[in-house]
């Protein structure tokens, strides 16, 4: 499988759209409650305005298969070297090493940016994404316990960080 990085754009939102709401619908990966609508995908363009966003192309199929972003961590210049990391991968093509290359490829674009840290938020019952991160070098910097509730559980956030 052949897998290139597209910039992100208006042209993806169907599939993207449909990838993030897999995991809305599915478990706590995606916070929101429900499923949302197309146009939430401007705003998720939004969030990741002047960080690198990108869409997974399946070469073999023309498939979008996943996307990935970089986003500010706050809005003041004091945390202009720290950037929240997001990936999300189409269910079938999880386990095939595409979390890997886009964390590579984000790493790399965060130091071309002067990016030095990595922030990702995870919800406390995605193991197979803390392991992920674990593998990667992320460490658990803090967790906020049974702040969400999603499916009539409790859920927390577990914050996991790197420094490149």
């Amino acid at each position: 499988m052949k897998i290139i990085f597209e910039k992100m754009n208006l042209e993806h939102q169907k599939e993207i759209m449909e990838i993030f709401n897999f995991y809305v619908e599915s478990g706590t990966a995606a916070f929101p409650n429900n499923k949302l609508p197309e146009p939430f995908y401007t705003m998720l363009m939004k969030k990741s305005e002047g960080y690198p966003s990108y869409a997974l192309k399946n070469i073999d199929n023309n498939c979008v298969v996943g996307f990935c972003q970089l986003s500010p961590y706050n809005p003041f210049p004091t945390f202009n070297s720290t950037a929240c990391i997001t990936y999300f991968i189409a269910n079938e093509y999880t386990g095939k090493g595409l979390g890997e290359k886009c964390l590579l490829k984000l790493e790399q674009d965060a130091l071309e940016m002067g990016i030095t840290n990595l922030v990702a938020e995870i919800s406390s019952e995605n193991h197979g994404s803390i392991a992920f991160h674990k593998k990667h070098d992320f460490y658990i910097a803090g967790e906020l316990k049974n702040i969400g509730v999603k499916f009539n559980r409790k859920f927390g956030v577990v914050y996991m960080q790197k420094n490149i």
